[in-house]
């Protein structure tokens, strides 16, 4: 569905914008430049992305292509043995897939926090770069896993309705925040915690500005009608 799919590209823009670039390796230093991980700055962006890559890998709240016919797990039920674990196994590396690239693009990768990067890399911080990127990338995949046991499962048009009336929104709101936040990087050389206060208090700014001035839905001029 391209509900969830356009928001998912869109909270990505906001990382990509910031660090200049599309390279993985150039988003991880970049946030070392920056001085916060992009998690901060665009921390819409990157609610809007988990939120998205969980529908995008068909897990619960959103697993609707297992729920067509409405049986325990849906068209898998109609498999056993190792087809049934393929189906899974390959469910799990997809999850990990996405959380990967929420931990590198959002949460700083394989950057140590607290721990300056040495000149020379060295076997030792490499392993604990490795041990480090493994675990974000591990809570991440254990939070979806919360979530899966902690909210009973929305219907399809429920799922479009986000997609398209919030995340889709939302996510272009967070671009714009990110090109604020790179411009005031570039003209005022703020550091990090000075990036993530603009960048969060124009976020707040913004809602509170939609909370006060409504838009009426369209429902609503149907009823006066």
């Amino acid at each position: 569905m391209l509900s969830y799919e356009i928001p998912l590209i869109f909270a990505l823009l906001g990382p990509i914008l910031l660090a200049g670039g599309l390279s993985m390796q150039k988003m991880v230093l970049a946030q070392r430049e920056y001085g916060c991980w992009f998690a901060l700055p665009s921390l819409l962006g990157f609610l809007i992305y988990y939120v998205a890559s969980i529908a995008e890998v068909n897990r619960p709240p959103f697993d609707i292509p297992e729920a067509e016919s409405e049986l325990v797990a849906g068209y898998v039920s109609e498999y056993s043995g190792m087809m049934f674990a393929m189906f899974f196994l390959a469910e799990f590396a997809n999850m990990f897939l996405v959380c990967s690239v929420a931990a590198t693009v959002f949460l700083g990768g394989w950057l140590v926090p607290f721990m300056a990067i040495p000149e020379q890399m060295t076997p030792g911080y490499i392993a604990l770069g490795t041990l480090v990127f493994f675990a974000k990338t591990s809570f991440l995949v254990f939070i979806m896993m919360w979530i899966r046991w902690t909210f009973p499962r929305v219907r399809p048009d429920h799922l479009m309705n986000l997609g398209w009336k919030y995340l889709f929104p939302l996510s272009l709101l967070n671009l714009l925040i990110c090109a604020g936040v790179a411009v005031l990087k570039d003209v005022y050389k703020l550091n990090g915690w000075g990036i993530s206060l603009a960048s969060l208090g124009a976020l707040v700014l913004i809602l509170l500005l939609l909370q006060v001035v409504r838009i009426p839905r369209p429902d609503s001029f149907l009823e006066k009608v």
